[in-house]
């Protein structure tokens, strides 16, 4: 048989070299693959806030009003999230306290609103606080906080507190503020004579007492013309709010209360008729 060549015999010996890419080693292992990391790791902002919280509290002047640091985490977590922004860069808590700080006028009122759902009983600094802070949420949380400043006889607090009122609703609500309750003087006099602040029921008689009804009818009587003074006669009654007495041909607010007249007042508005429209009846 013929010899096979040298070279022919190198060529067979010769191992079987990996294509490219393809994972492996000439010695039968794992090629090696390196990659680079390219991407940024973020902060977590949660557990940031778990180790920062009792320093940011105490950064912005909060630490006096004695609230436990879970209940801290409970009013100021997703408060805390919004200033913190990017997760791309660290923050230190001052530099958040900061953040806190300079947004004090839209962060404390829901801080305010937040506490005052949280606390059962308020320390008189804490009632200080929600009083002071408490922004449009006090048309629905006034009964409550209502309720501890009557408690604790605090007439300062409370002068405060129907101002915020009286500010929320013009705000929020309608441009003109309710009747003032007779109980409790906040403008939260509803249609039915009932009060959404203190939860009196309060009867015709007492709501014109409170008014001095006699006083506001006359001087409508004194400005009112034949249509609005017709109407009257017609209708046996006026509507009010806070800042008027008006004629039921008049609009009507949602928050305006109807006073019926009794005998003597009739008699006002049909004496002012006729006084001043007989020539228009006439015709």
């Amino acid at each position: 048989m013929p010899r096979k060549s040298r070279r022919a015999t190198k060529e067979e010996e010769r191992p079987e070299q990996p294509e490219e890419g393809s994972g492996k080693r000439i010695d039968g292992g794992r090629e090696r693959v390196s990659r680079k990391t390219t991407g940024r790791r973020e902060v977590d902002v949660e557990s940031w806030i778990e180790r920062n919280i009792d320093e940011i509290v105490s950064r912005v002047g909060l630490d006096y009003l004695g609230l436990s640091r879970e209940e801290w985490l409970d009013v100021l977590r997703d408060i805390l999230v919004e200033l913190y922004g990017s997760t791309g860069s660290y923050k230190s808590a001052e530099d958040v306290a900061k953040r806190f700080t300079r947004s004090s006028e839209r962060v404390l009122p829901v801080v305010a609103a937040r506490l005052s759902q949280l606390l059962e009983k308020p320390s008189a600094e804490q009632l200080e606080f929600v009083v002071a802070n408490i922004g449009d949420a006090v048309l629905e949380l006034a009964p409550r906080i209502y309720g501890w400043t009557a408690e604790l006889k605090r007439d300062d607090l409370l002068g405060v507190l129907r101002y915020r009122w009286r500010v929320a609703w013009t705000r929020a609500r309608t441009p003109v503020l309710p009747v003032e309750c007779p109980r409790c003087g906040f403008n939260s006099l509803m249609p039915d004579l009932t009060c959404l602040v203190c939860g009196a029921s309060v009867s015709e008689r007492e709501l014109k007492a409170s008014i001095d009804f006699a006083a506001r009818l006359g001087e409508f009587l004194s400005r009112a013309d034949c249509s609005e003074l017709g109407s009257m006669v017609k209708h046996d009654y006026v509507l009010i709010n806070d800042i008027e007495v008006k004629p039921p041909s008049s609009g009507r607010l949602p928050i305006d209360i109807e006073v019926y007249l009794s005998e003597a007042e009739k008699g006002l508005v049909k004496g002012e008729y006729r006084s001043r429209c007989a020539d228009e009846t006439a015709k």
